[in-house]
């Protein structure tokens, strides 16, 4: 039985040391523009929207509930 040798002395295998690191500086400039939040548009939502949003509210309520009640049944 042959014992399994590495194809390269352990000198020869790249590391961090010698021509075979590289290293990467990143520089921060305290200069950099502030970024400005862009404000939504001065219109309120329409009534179709809040009425889409309370049925879905209340959906997932009733939803929630039903499971709720499921999982105590099933003990």
């Amino acid at each position: 039985m042959t014992s399994m040798q590495p194809s390269k002395p352990p000198q020869d295998t790249p590391g961090l040391d010698g021509p075979d690191y590289l290293a990467l500086v990143i520089e921060w400039d305290d200069d950099v523009p502030t970024l400005v939040k862009a404000t939504a548009p001065d219109r309120a939502p329409s009534t179709g929207h809040q009425i889409i949003t309370v049925l879905s509210a209340l959906v997932a309520l009733v939803f929630a509930t039903w499971g709720i009640r499921r999982l105590r049944l099933a003990k």
